[in-house]
This record gives structure tokens, C-alpha cells and sequence, in this order.
């Protein structure tokens, strides 16, 4: 059978730089020779990265210069803060950048609790779409993996690594890695729409519409606050776009699957 072009939507989907929107005052100059001064920079900084609902403060320009005070006086001043550099320069799109920081973060802060495998996934994986270069969509599977073994019930990795495999067309791949996710989160609809990308792909549209309108009740229920936090360090401006194009891939998943249906 032809394959029709199939729609995926992935964890990260949509990356505005943002920076500068909100606060165009100058940054202040800090004195960070006291652990409270570290703090308070680190503080600073997620006040311009992390946001709440209401959207009122993102600049990234501003989280990174508060950061960086950090590292350039102590390296190892704060358990984080390589790990949150690493996340804006994924953002911004400086792959090489972001697995520097992310590995600085791992080599300093084994124990921190923060595991880079899954940023590290998303920085090879995106790199990889740009240059689809093999070994990059290899890298980013291995993190991806990784990062399953050590939180087999996180969906997200699942569904990047699903998306990494489908971008390679290893459909049949994807199946048992999606299945095993929806075993614990059947209701998330990204592994749903994923899931029927799979057997869309592997000559099994009645099954696959199935997921597809699974994936479509279930998005229903999700928020532009839920977008928001399940897609932490994007715009908050960008969430209700982001939410509104993956319901619409869904349903372009929905008649790509009938037409199939009719074709057979």
C-alpha cells in the first residue's frame, strides 16, 4: 500500500526564543561571594525561565545572564544551574552548547537527582532533523532508552523515542515502545496519537483510527495550562497555538486513517 504523508507531534513541538518581550530594564550587577547570593541569583534566573500560568515573565536573555554569574564564579556553585543553561541553549537551537552543558552537569552533579539523559535525547534528536545524521538519531534513541530504564513510567521519553524511531521509518519499532507506555498511561494523548502513527505506517489503518480517536477524546481534557506544563522553558504565549495545531494533526491522523480504511 502507498504511504500517505503522516502527521507527528512531538514533546517539544514548538521553540520560540522569547527574551526581551516583557522587561527591557538592564540587568543589575550582583555580588555573588555568599551562598545566599548564589541562591538569589539562582532565583533570579527561573524567575525569567520557569513561568506560571499567567505567563508574565520569560526572557531567556535574562535567565542565562543570571546563570552564568553563577558558573563563571563557582562551577559547582549550584546542582542546576548547567543543567538549566543546558535547556536555553536547546531552546535557541546551539545543539553543540547544550550537550556541553549537559555533560558538565552530569560530570559535577551525579547525584543531583536531575537526569540529563532526556534533554540529551531531545538536543540529538532535534540536531539529527536538521542534519540526518545517522549518528545523531542514534545518540538521541540511546538517551532516550536510557532514560527509560531509570523512569519506566515517564510517557515523554517514550513518545521522543517513538518519534525518533519514525523519523528513521522503524515503525514497527515504535510499537512496543508506546505499548509498554500506555500500559501505565493510557489516557496520554501523545503516546495514543503516536501509537496509531505506528500501525498507520504498518498496514493497520482500522487500529490505527482507533488510537487516533482515543487520542482525540483524551486531548480534549487537556488545557493550555496542561500544554504549559508538560512543555516547561517554551513561551507561554505559544501554548494555546502548540495545543490547537497538535489537536489538528490529530484529526489529519484521523482522515489519513479513513482514506486507508477505504482504500483497502
Amino acid at each position: 500500500m502507498k504511504k500517505n504523508i503522516i502527521y507527528a507531534v512531538i514533546i517539544i513541538f514548538l521553540l520560540t526564543l522569547g527574551g526581551g518581550a516583557y522587561f527591557v530594564n538592564q540587568v543589575p550587577e550582583v555580588s555573588i561571594s555568599e551562598p545566599e547570593a548564589i541562591s538569589d541569583l539562582f532565583e533570579q534566573g527561573e524567575r525569567y525561565f520557569n513561568h506560571s500560568e499567567t505567563g508574565q515573565i520569560y526572557d531567556l536573555e535574562k535567565a542565562r545572564y543570571y546563570y552564568t554569574q553563577i558558573i563563571e564564579e563557582d562551577p559547582k556553585a549550584h546542582p542546576l544551574v548547567w543543567y538549566q543553561l543546558g535547556r536555553i541553549d536547546f531552546i535557541e537551537g546551539q545543539f553543540s552548547e547544550a550537550l556541553f552543558k549537559l555533560e558538565k552537569q552530569r560530570d559535577f552533579f551525579p547525584d543531583s537527582g536531575v537526569n540529563p539523559d532526556y534533554l540529551i535525547g531531545l538536543v540529538y534528536g532535534y540536531r539529527a532533523r536538521s542534519t540526518g545524521d545517522a549518528s545523531d538519531w542514534n545518540d538521541a534513541a540511546q538517551a532516550f532508552a536510557s532514560f527509560i530504564i531509570a523512569v519506566p513510567e515517564a510517557p515523554w521519553p517514550r513518545v521522543d523515542l517513538a518519534w525518533v524511531l519514525f523519523s528513521q521509518g522503524k515503525y514497527e519499532d515504535m510499537k512496543s515502545v508506546l505499548v509498554d507506555g500506555l500500559e501505565t498511561n493510557p489516557s496520554n494523548a501523545w503516546l495514543l496519537n503516536m501509537y496509531g502513527l505506528a500501525l498507520l505506517n504498518t498496514d493497520d489503518p482500522q487500529s490505527a483510527h482507533v488510537q487516533f480517536i482515543l487520542a482525540k477524546t483524551s486531548v480534549q481534557d487537556v488545557t493550555e495550562a496542561d500544554w504549559g506544563r508538560a512543555y516547561p522553558g517554551n513561551h507561554p504565549e505559544e501554548w494555546g497555538r502548540g495545543l490547537s495545531e497538535f489537536t489538528d494533526a490529530i484529526e489529519k491522523n484521523i482522515t489519513l486513517a479513513e482514506a486507508q480504511i477505504t482504500e483497502e
